[in-house]
């Protein structure tokens, strides 16, 4: 692994790296937390080259929404596309699940109505948006807003939706606690409403 330095020997900044892709929107990027690996970020991306060749709007009503993996080789100092799956077109935001000891890692991708929980090689895991009684209608809640709380052995996530709702999500492991768990429930629950 190749460290910078300068020329009295001590570390120092690189210079950006980039990683251009042409004809894609990026909707959101976050970086995830995979401890002492190379660093990883995921974004929801979707390419218009064909969109944008099409006048008739065919291609851009086909087009697919994307969650995207990247990885930052550190010892090759270039960017790596590690995975890529679809997701509902209405996805807005994502979130870094804890990883390595602290968590499964992975992230929670919030779209209109539903909340999931993606990583690779890892079944999906979504749970609906609680609503309230008198929302009827099509249009499903967006989320708009997001904290995580995380402490050792403990982690959840507030989520906020478009009409100031708080939800507290929660992930289900199997095994609980360390050591490559497996999610296999996501829980939202109504917390408060603020303005």
């Amino acid at each position: 692994l190749a460290v910078p330095r300068d020329a009295a020997g001590a570390l120092t900044i690189s210079s950006p790296l980039e990683a251009p892709k042409s004809h894609t929107l990026v909707f959101d990027v976050v970086g995830l937390d995979v401890g002492f690996e190379n660093p990883q970020f995921a974004c929801l991306e979707m390419g218009y080259a064909e969109a944008d060749a099409d006048a008739s709007g065919a291609a851009a009503a086909a087009a697919q929404k994307m969650l995207t993996l990247y990885e930052l080789d550190l010892g090759l100092n270039h960017v790596v596309r590690k995975w890529s799956d679809p997701v509902r077109r209405a996805s807005n935001l994502l979130l870094a699940v804890p990883g390595g000891e602290d968590g499964p890692g992975g992230v929670l991708v919030c779209a209109e109505g539903w909340v999931s929980y993606r990583k690779p090689d890892h079944a999906e895991v979504r749970a609906p948006l609680p609503r309230r009684e008198d929302m009827t209608g099509a249009r499903g809640l967006l989320i708009v807003a997001a904290a995580t709380h995380r402490q050792k052995g403990l982690f959840f996530f507030l989520l906020q939706s478009e009409v100031g709702d708080l939800y507290k999500a929660t992930l289900t492991t199997d095994p609980p606690g360390a050591g490559a768990p497996t999610v296999v429930d996501l829980r939202l629950q109504y917390f408060d409403t603020i303005p």
